[in-house]
């Protein structure tokens, strides 16, 4: 590798910077800096020496990590700690890219007492559910600190004890990457329960067979892929007949049960009670 830090990155590349100059907040809990960037055609940075904790989240697209010892292609849903002292090069990974693409949420952590006993102290690789989440994180941000005081200042505390608190969880034991990939299927089922979904549908999220699906979720859930998401949009339906005065024909019809008579027939099989006998028992009094 080289002797010196080099940067080349292409002009299409966009990135958001946010430094401890910017945010009193960052300072307040030893983070750097942290940002979000749009590698696009040509990203590379080599670093000789760094002294500070390098995170890397990976969103979209495929980035790599070289050391002299090792490289580590990365993929979206990654998330790879880079130590303090670790020479390292990062770049977009041209395997498999034909898009030349890699966007990446990063965070630099001072080396202090508090993130040395945190984080690992050699290079850490794994999947990640948090990525997405910390790409939009740092977002909110950069966008709080446009906002004058009080507003802005009690913005960025909220969001930068949030970075914070998806920084420290990523060394806790992580789910196995067929269950995250799982759950992210489901996620996207919950913001559309009202969508006719087929298994069909809900493989191709994935992506898979429909066979596989099938055995996925009978190892996960214990249950059929139908039966799973039936249990979601009960559980869904129970919370708005507790919280909400809304008709049940429009609950039904938000959950995914256009005949109300079928929505009332699945939710007493799975509650034992009717949608009207549900809402009279557990609503909460006024």
């Amino acid at each position: 590798m080289d002797s010196t830090d080099t940067f080349a990155i292409s002009p299409l590349c966009r990135s958001i910077i946010i430094d401890q100059i910017q945010s009193i907040e960052l300072e307040r809990h030893k983070i750097l800096q942290c940002g979000i960037n749009y590698g696009k055609e040509a990203f590379s940075i080599y670093r000789r020496n760094p002294e500070m904790y390098m995170l890397l989240y990976t969103t979209k697209g495929k980035g790599l990590i070289k050391t002299p010892e090792k490289e580590w292609p990365l993929e979206a849903g990654s998330v790879i700690y880079i130590p303090p002292a670790q020479e390292n090069c990062f770049i977009i990974n041209p395997e498999g890219n034909e898009s030349l693409e890699w966007d990446v949420a990063w965070v630099m952590l001072e080396s202090n007492s508090h993130w040395d006993k945190a984080l690992p102290h050699d290079v850490y690789y794994n999947d990640s559910q948090s990525c997405d989440l910390l790409f939009k994180t740092i977002t909110c941000l950069n966008e709080a600190l446009s906002f004058r005081y009080p507003l802005g200042d009690a913005l960025c505390r909220n969001i930068t004890e949030q970075i914070c608190l998806l920084v420290n969880t990523q060394t806790a034991p992580h789910s196995p990457k067929a269950l995250t990939r799982l759950e992210h299927v489901y996620q996207q089922t919950k913001s559309q329960l009202h969508h006719p979904w087929q298994v069909s549908d809900l493989a191709a999220l994935y992506p898979c067979s429909e066979p596989h699906f099938h055995r996925l979720c009978q190892q996960y859930y214990q249950q059929s892929p139908i039966a799973y998401l039936t249990q979601i949009r009960m559980e869904h339906a129970a919370g708005l007949l507790t919280t909400t005065n809304w008709p049940i024909q429009h609950i039904s019809d938000l959950c995914g049960y256009p005949n109300p008579t079928n929505f009332s027939t699945r939710f007493k099989n799975w509650s034992s009670f009717t949608p009207r006998q549900f809402r009279t028992k557990f609503q909460p009094p006024l």
